[in-house]
C-alpha cells in the first residue's frame, strides 16, 4: 500500500469509529410524551420524590423514584419497607400519578399497601432487587391508587394551577418526611 493509500485507509477507520454510538450507551425507543407524563413534568414529580431517596429514615428502608407507565396513567413513586428481617411483608408504595377520570386529568398523591407474594423469601437476594422495582416480588404494577389505597390528594389537573399543585405535593412530602422521622 502506498502512503496516500495508508492515509485514506487510516481517515475512513477514523470516520467509522466517530459515527458509532458511545461504548455502553444502550439505544433506546423513542418514546412520545404523553399528557400524563407531562403533568408530572410540570409538578417536577422525579426530582421531588428522588429528595426521598437522598435521606435514611430510623424505622424505614426506602428505594426508587421509578417512572411507571400504563395504559392510561404515568406515575412516579418511591416504595418502602420497615426495618428488620421481616420487614419485606408489607411494602408501601408512595407516589404521584397522573391518570383520566371520565374526560379530565387527575392528579393523585397516594400510598398503596402491598403484601410480598413470591413463594420463598432470600433476604440477600431481595436486598439487591428490591432496590431496581418492586414488582416482581409484589406482582404489582405501580397503578395510581383506587378505593383500598391511602389518598393524600387529588385534584383535575390545569396547566394554570401547576404551581399550586406543587405546592401540594411538596407540603405531602414534607409531611411524609416528617413522619419517617426527618425533615
Amino acid at each position: 500500500m502506498s502512503k496516500g493509500e495508508n492515509q485514506q485507509r487510516y481517515d475512513e477507520i477514523m470516520r467509522k469509529i466517530a459515527g458509532r454510538r458511545p461504548f455502553g450507551d444502550k439505544t433506546r425507543a423513542e418514546r412520545s410524551v404523553s399528557p400524563h407524563d407531562r403533568a408530572l413534568d410540570m409538578v417536577n414529580a422525579y426530582d421531588s420524590f428522588a429528595r426521598l431517596k437522598q435521606d435514611t429514615y430510623p424505622n424505614v428502608l426506602c428505594h426508587g423514584p421509578k417512572a411507571l407507565h400504563g395504559k392510561a396513567w404515568s406515575g412516579v413513586v418511591v416504595w418502602y419497607h420497615q426495618k428488620g428481617y421481616h420487614g419485606y411483608q408489607k411494602l408501601e408504595v408512595f407516589g404521584v400519578w397522573a391518570h383520566h377520570d371520565e374526560k379530565e386529568l387527575l392528579l393523585s398523591v397516594g400510598i398503596r399497601k402491598l403484601s410480598y407474594r413470591a413463594p420463598i423469601f432470600d433476604a440477600g437476594v431481595y436486598r439487591v432487587a428490591i432496590e431496581n422495582g418492586f414488582q416482581l416480588y409484589y406482582e404489582d404494577d405501580g397503578h395510581p391508587p383506587g378505593g383500598e389505597d391511602q389518598l393524600l390528594y387529588q385534584s383535575s389537573f390545569d396547566m394554570k394551577e401547576r404551581l399550586a399543585h406543587r405546592q401540594a405535593l411538596s407540603d405531602i412530602l414534607m409531611e411524609w418526611r416528617r413522619k419517617a422521622g426527618t425533615a
